[in-house]
Formats: C-alpha cells, structure tokens, sequence
C-alpha cells in the first residue's frame, strides 16, 4: 500500500516540479528573520512571526512577500527528528551553517552558549568529523561530498564571524518558548536557494536511514531502513524479525527512502493543518493525493488507498489504512428521514434538527451530520480519534456509545465500508433513545426514533420497523375506540408493549407532582415479564384512578383493562418506548386515520 501510494505522490511531485511538499510545509510557530548578506553591509531586511491558527485553519504571515521564502528555507533547514542533530548538545536545530534555529527559552535561559555555537559550526566546516566512528554513515557522506562537493568555507566563517560578533536577536521578544530562526541568505534567491538545497543534502542523505547499522550495501548501491514511523534501534530489539535472515522489515535504496521521506514531510504538513485523512486516488490517467480534516466532505474516487493519520512527536503517524473500491460521496438512493412519531409541522418548523425531516438527504456526508446531530448532540465530529481521557462529554452514556461505535461509523463514512454498520446502529440507537427519555428529552426521542426506524429500514429494507409502529399505533387506536359492543385483543405483542408505553404516559399525564420526570417509564424499561408490568400497571392505576372519570367503556378503560388480560410471549422494549413518547392516543379529539 505505502509504494502504490509512493507512486503516486511521485508522479504528483514531479507533475508539480517538487512544490508539492513545500507548498504543504508549516512552519513552527516562532518568529523568523532574514539576513542578507550583501558585500557592502550585512543587514536584516524581514523579521515575521509565524504560528498556524487552528481556529481559521491558516497560516498567520503567510500574506507578507517574504513568506513563501521563509517556508522553503525553513524546509531545507529542519532536522529529521531531534536525535539526529548537528548540535550534539541538541540546544540548536538548524542542520546547516546558512540557518540558526533555536528556541527562545534556550537563549533566555542562557543555555545557548558561546562553545555550543563553536561546536556547531566547527561540525559543519568538517561535516565528515561526525561520522568518524560511524564507518556505514561515512561510507553515506562520503558519497554525497563526490557529489556535491565540500562546505563553502568562506561563506560558512562570515556567517559565524557575524553571528559572534552582532546582536542577532536584537529587538526579538525571547520570553516565549516557541522558536527563533534565523536565515542567511544571498541578494541572488535563486543562489539562496540552491545553496539550502544542497546543504540539506549534506545533511540528510547520512542521516535519512533509522539507523546505519541496518545498510546493506548491495550492487545497485546502498540500501537502508527507511525511518519514518519505525523505532527500530538496540533499546527495542524485539521489533526485530528473529526469523528471518534479514530482521529488518524492509530495506530502501537512496532514491526511494529521499522519496519516502519527502511523502512524510508531505503528510506531516497536511495532518499539521489538521487535514488527517489521505486518500490517494490511483486513476492511471490522473493519479492524484487528496487531504481532508474530520469535518471535510471527501470526494468519490474509483479506486485506490485510504490513510488515517495524527501528528505525532517528530513526525505524521500512519495510524490505519484501506484499500478503497468506488468509493462514493453520493448516496445510491437519496435517503428520507420519515416523521414515523407525527411530529407536528408547527414544531419540526421551530426545532432546528427537525428540518431534516422535511428533505431528501443525497450524501454521505450529509448523513453523518443528521446522525451527529440527532443521536450525538454534534459531538461525534469532534471525537472520532480523540483520547476518551480528553473528552470533554460529560453524558456517560453519550460518551461510552461514541467510544464503542465511533470506529465502525468512521469506516463507514470514510471508507464506504458498511458490513456491520447496521448491527451497531440498530444497538446503540435504542440505547440513545432510552437515555433521552430518561434524561426527559421526549421530543428528542420522538426525532431519534424517526432516524432509528428510517435508517435501519434504508440499510436493510425488509425492516421496516416504523412501518410496523405505525400499524400498531393504528390498531391501538381502533381498538380503544370499539364500540362498547366490540370485543377485542392485541393483535400481537408489539400492540401490547406499545399500550404500556401509552398507559404509562397517560398515568403520568394524571400526577399532580409539580417536577414530572420521565424516570417515571424506567421500571417497565426493565422488566423482564407481563407479571412485574401488571403488578407495577395496577399499583399506578390505584394511585391515580381518583383523577380517571369513568366512561362507559372508554379509552382509558378500553386500554386498561385490555393489558391486565393479554399474555404477551415477549416484553419488547423499543415498543414500550415508542408508546411512551409518542402522542397520547387517549386524549386524542377524533380518530386520526
């Protein structure tokens, strides 16, 4: 999956002539200055503070002129990870002589000294020295100095010399701990510019592998363990594989761990703006990479990989990933959210969630939101891939049924991978409905039953569940309304467990507590026979009969009487549910056909 997906992001960088990876390049929050080094007088020509807005999702900075600038040096100038520094004290981290990357504490602090500064430049005049005990990672510069030659001395000791002798912080505020950077440069750019290029050359191709303990040289040239989102090193030997003669997991020649490593600095920019998942879409004519955040609507693609990422420590973390078949953003059918509980018109127009009840929803993504709002208050988008420890839900039920289903849910709306989709649905659905009741949101549940019945009979049309209530809601109101004459059961046990649910409210309808709560329907939640309910049926009806005007054969004693003689095979709990929050049927003014 990671070479078909490094096929294509090669093809895209040099479509793009390699601006794809700087383009996607954030810098770290700090402020960052150029130095132009003129032959008449070094001078500091732009001094901007930069740090990404998680908020409006951008860069603040990115309009000033020099910015563009700024960011490419800055890529060519950072370290792999911070366990292979230039400074062996790790207190500056720039990885050549053209740049200087400290924090602002260490230079508050005074832990940037005099000799820490020696040090690093004293590396960078003789980059070999650093390798001298590191017989693979020589063998590795060496080849790259054939290439590219050696340092600019000349221009290397100019810029310690300045860097010793001026106040290159001069008018910085070093109380914060972000970065300070600072950038050398040529009056030519395109000569900056090659110039940063070829330095970090000199300092990645040593430095690009996990660890050259690992190279093998072999007749096409040297090949390595590659060392993005791989910790192999002697601290961790069981990563090794013990089995096999090789114990690496794979090995890369320079040409395609450069490229591996470039497809990272791409991911790394993309999760850093929050775009954590990648879709690389391998269409033969128009191969492409593709990047959205949580909240984003992704595009249909015929074929190809799906990666999920995070920002980790050092680096972008592929934390899962799929291979996609026609995936697809649009909906095969459109899909209708039916107002199953007849929730009136006057209030789906003054409650916000209920307008959906009124369209045909065509997208995915669409969906996700509907179901989001419905059943997760709009908390599920926030918390697809968030620590539970860092969770701010304060609902436990809530928070446990996103915790258990998010992941099936994040397959099905990024992925298209629906297989048990319907199973946790039809779950933890109820489970949200019960708690809404019990935490006395009625209407709110009258809204998720509508959204349980339409969805699971849109995934699986033989369940026609809300189609099934409203035939017992008819027949129940048929039956209540019999002639005094008429004689009549319970159709079924789904009528019966619905009555319970309207003999329950209706007995509630009847306190005269000045706090009515819905907690009132728990202990026929939980019954586990007819018996238990008739016993608890009875007590109610004893204690509120002073307030039930008889009538002759009546609703309420048409409804009551009834559920004292059926002998149901089942208690249905969604059943009593529904009855209990739906329109009470007994203070009905006609028959609603």
């Amino acid at each position: 999956m990671l070479k078909e997906a490094m096929e294509v992001f090669g093809r895209s960088l040099e479509k793009e002539s390699g601006r794809l990876v700087l383009d996607s390049h954030i810098p770290k929050p700090g402020t960052y200055r150029l130095i132009e080094m003129d032959e008449d007088e070094w001078k500091i020509i732009k001094t901007l503070d930069l740090y990404f807005d998680r908020k409006k999702q951008e860069m603040v900075g990115k309009n000033d002129a020099s910015y563009l600038l700024i960011r490419e040096l800055d890529y060519n100038s950072k370290l792999i990870v911070m366990n292979k520094p230039v400074d062996p004290k790790k207190v500056i981290h720039s990885n050549n002589y053209l740049s200087l990357a400290v924090k602002k504490n260490s230079i508050s602090e005074g832990k940037l000294t005099r000799e820490i500064l020696e040090k690093y430049y004293e590396i960078l005049e003789n980059p070999i020295q650093k390798y001298e005990k590191k017989r693979k990672a020589r063998r590795l510069y060496e080849e790259v100095e054939q290439r590219i030659g050696q340092p600019d001395l000349e221009t290397l000791n100019k810029i310690k010399h300045y860097v010793m002798t001026h106040d290159i912080w001069e008018g910085i505020d070093l109380d914060s701990k972000d970065y300070v950077k600072l950038f050398f440069i040529f009056p030519d750019p395109k000569k900056t510019k090659q110039y940063y290029e070829t330095e970090n050359e000199r300092y990645l191709i040593p430095n690009i592998y996990n660890s050259n303990d690992f190279n093998e040289e072999e007749e096409e040239g040297i090949k390595g363990l590659p060392n993005n989102n791989m910790g192999m090193n002697s601290k961790k030997p069981f990563l090794e594989n013990k089995t096999r003669k090789v114990k690496v997991p794979y090995l890369l020649n320079q040409e395609d761990v450069l490229l591996q490593a470039k497809f990272f600095d791409y991911l790394m920019g993309q999760v850093s703006q929050g775009r954590t998942n990648i879709y690389i879409d391998t269409d033969e004519e128009e191969p492409e990479i593709r990047s959205y955040s949580d909240t984003e609507e992704p595009g249909s693609m015929l074929g190809g990989y799906y990666l999920k990422c995070r920002k980790g420590k050092n680096e972008a973390e592929i934390i899962s990933g799929a291979a996609l078949c026609d995936y697809k953003s649009k909906l095969d059918t459109m899909f209708k959210l039916k107002n199953y509980m007849r929730i009136p018109d006057e209030i789906i127009e003054k409650y916000p969630v209920s307008k959906v009840e009124k369209i045909n929803i065509g997208t995915l993504w669409e969906l996700k939101s509907v179901i989001d709002d419905i059943f997760f208050a709009g908390k599920l988008k926030y918390n697809f891939y968030t620590d539970a420890k860092d969770m701010s839900i304060n609902e436990p039920v809530l928070k446990r049924c996103i915790l258990e289903n998010r992941d099936t849910l994040a397959l099905w709306f990024w992925q298209g991978e629906k297989n048990r989709i319907e199973m946790v649905f039809d779950k933890f659905s109820l489970e949200l409905i019960k708690n809404s009741i019990r935490r006395e949101r009625m209407l709110l549940a009258n809204h998720q039953f509508n959204l349980r019945w339409s969805l699971l009979e849109y995934l699986n049309p033989e369940r026609k569940i809300g189609e099934r209530m409203k035939d017992c809601r008819q027949l129940l109101r048929e039956h209540i309304n019999s002639d005094v004459d008429t004689e009549w059961e319970f159709s079924s046990d789904a009528e019966y467990c619905y009555a319970i649910g309207q003999a329950v409210s209706y007995m509630l309808s009847l306190s005269k507590m000045k706090n009515k709560t819905d907690a009132f329907i728990n202990p026929y939640l939980n019954a586990k026979s007819a018996d238990v309910i008739k016993m608890r049926l009875e007590q109610l009806y004893k204690k509120y009969n002073h307030s039930i005007t008889h009538t002759n054969n009546g609703r309420e004693e048409q409804l009551l009487s009834h559920l004292m003689v059926y002998e149901p095979e089942q208690i249905l709990t969604e059943y009593i549910m529904a009855g209990f929050t739906a329109r009470s049927l007994i203070y009905e003014k006609n028959e609603k056909q």
